[in-house]
């Protein structure tokens, strides 16, 4: 894995995230043509311009991972550099500045982004301009309008409509817009333990591009944030037993909260509320619960004189984070996973 070299007034906090992605470059050019047609393939496609005088600054480098709904990745361009985009229908962008900063343009007003403080949103709809600073280095979530259509049906019931909630240019506190700046660091910080794309686990990357989708949705204003706040009944018995029958008849994880809600027919609000009453947990500590139990199961069971691993029975349940999962298995078990694996009855002799 390559190494991203340093940037000058890099805050060194970011560091490790910043090198997260140097596996998926996507180019490395002193030429802002260059620049502007690699993010063509993989970003909505926009105009990119530099002050007279300093086309010769430009030191353009961009990475990023796509789990073919979501993406993450990183920018820079080395010189101050005007980004003009014509509207987009197929993408929502956030821009968070990792370092320096990025000016919007919003009608005749003009607010910037700061690194630590800020966050851009770009809608999918309307013009969008601005101005990153020469030292501004940022990391780039990009989501697909159908792919938050669907989430949105899942979230407010409306399974039929199919269509996207729309959002606005905006730049907003990192405290307001902090539920997607988690999302984006994790996918970065996960997808950045893999060389490829391709050899990440499927349900890893269908767990990420949910929960970054889920995000964008409950943590940023749009014109369907009403109906996903508005007072839901609790679901019925019968629908949360159906959902129980659902996640104890895995074999392997395979449900996560919004496909759990769909195949019963319900909201997902409706659902964790029906949890909480029949159960007094939601649907996803039921999940990790019942799941962490089997994982306990299969390390008893497990023969690993085989080569079978831990990694290989936690990411089967679903817990791809293997130091997370070690930690869990500790608090609720009293030993390590591994503990477990060497004292099953196959692993002793």
């Amino acid at each position: 894995m390559s190494a991203i070299p340093d940037v000058a007034g890099r805050p060194s906090a970011e560091d490790a995230l910043l090198q997260s992605l140097s596996a998926y470059k996507r180019y490395e050019t002193y030429d802002l043509a260059v620049a502007e047609a690699g993010i063509r393939q993989f970003m909505a496609p926009g105009r990119l311009s530099v002050r007279r005088g300093y086309r010769d600054h430009v030191d353009a480098r961009a990475y990023y991972a796509d789990t073919g709904s979501v993406g993450v990745g990183r920018m820079s361009y080395g010189a101050e550099v005007r980004v003009d985009r014509q509207a987009d229908s197929r993408y929502l962008g956030v821009t968070i500045p990792l370092s320096g900063t990025i000016r919007v343009w919003r009608g005749g007003e003009v607010v910037e982004a700061r690194a630590g403080e800020s966050l851009v949103v770009i809608a999918a709809d309307g013009r969008f301009r601005a101005e990153w600073s020469a030292d501004c280095d940022a990391l780039m979530l990009r989501m697909t309008t159908s792919s938050l259509a669907r989430a949105a049906g899942a979230l407010t019931g409306e399974w039929e409509s199919g269509r996207p909630p729309r959002f606005v240019h905006q730049v907003l506190p990192l405290e307001e817009g902090y539920a997607v700046h988690a999302a984006a660091r994790l996918l970065a910080q996960i997808l950045g333990q893999y060389d490829d794309i391709a050899v990440v686990p499927n349900g890893l990357l269908h767990q990420l591009s949910e929960h970054a989708l889920s995000a964008a949705l409950l943590g940023l204003e749009h014109d369907l944030s009403a109906p996903t706040q508005r007072t839901f009944h609790a679901a019925p018995s019968s629908a949360v037993r159906s959902a129980i029958r659902l996640i104890d008849g895995e074999d392997a994880e395979v449900f996560n909260v919004n496909e759990l809600a769909r195949h019963v027919g319900i909201t997902v609000r409706a659902l964790e509320l029906g949890f909480r009453r029949v159960l007094d947990e939601t649907p996803y500590q039921y999940m990790r619960r019942i799941r962490l139990e089997r994982a306990h199961r299969d390390l008893s069971s497990a023969d690993p004189t085989t080569g079978t691993t831990v990694t290989e029975i936690a990411t089967r349940w679903g817990f791809f984070h293997t130091g997370r999962f070690a930690a869990s298995y500790k608090e609720t078990y009293g030993v390590m996973p591994s503990a477990t694996l060497n004292a099953s009855p196959t692993g002793r002799d």
